[in-house]
């Protein structure tokens, strides 16, 4: 499974998506589960250098958010990996958008080098990073399930639009609990 981008900036910082703290407890209890179920858990966070392109200082349209190493960059403190958890930092150079898991980071061949076959994703924000992890874990070539209980957005109305999209584009949707037990 893969958690993307529970961090600070995202949850209660300069870029808080809606809702987050009703996400906290659910998501920290599901990555329990998960681990005693023996799911691999990735966590991934938006890791950006100071003068990112996406930054409006920078001529991009976001606020200054999740900079490597600062506090707005952290996971929340109730999801902190464990030592067999991976994170993946996205976003690492000043022209990398960043918005999916899988783009210049070697998430794909590390999946496929462990076996791994179909992903349950989940995390922040629905419109922006989960759509184009979703979309792009499915174009390498992995079944993807997003967890929609496990999901929250910047935007309703773009997140719904966005939804749309991917199960137009044949993405499973379901809540995190049915998706464990299958």
């Amino acid at each position: 499974m893969i958690v993307v981008d529970v961090q600070r900036d995202f949850c209660d910082g300069a870029l808080a998506a809606s809702d987050t703290e009703s996400l906290l407890i659910p998501l920290q209890n599901f990555i329990q589960a998960a681990r005693q179920h023996r799911v691999a858990v990735i966590f991934t966070q938006d890791w950006h250098p100071a003068d990112h392109s996406s930054f409006k200082q920078n001529g991009g349209k976001w606020p200054v958010h999740c900079v490597a190493g600062e506090r707005g960059s952290e996971l929340m403190p109730q999801l902190q990996p464990n030592a067999g958890d991976l994170v993946v930092h996205k976003g690492v150079t000043r022209e990398t958008e960043g918005y999916s898991a899988f783009e210049l980071t070697g998430l794909s061949e590390h999946l496929r080098s462990a076996g791994v076959k179909s992903i349950g994703i989940c995390g922040i924000a629905t419109e922006y990073c989960v759509r184009r992890t979703v979309l792009d874990a499915a174009r390498a070539g992995f079944t993807v399930t997003l967890l929609t209980d496990l999901i929250r957005p910047v935007d309703s109305k773009a997140a719904g639009v966005a939804v749309d999209e991917l199960v137009r584009s044949g993405i499973a949707l379901s809540v995190s609990n049915l998706w464990l037990a299958s």
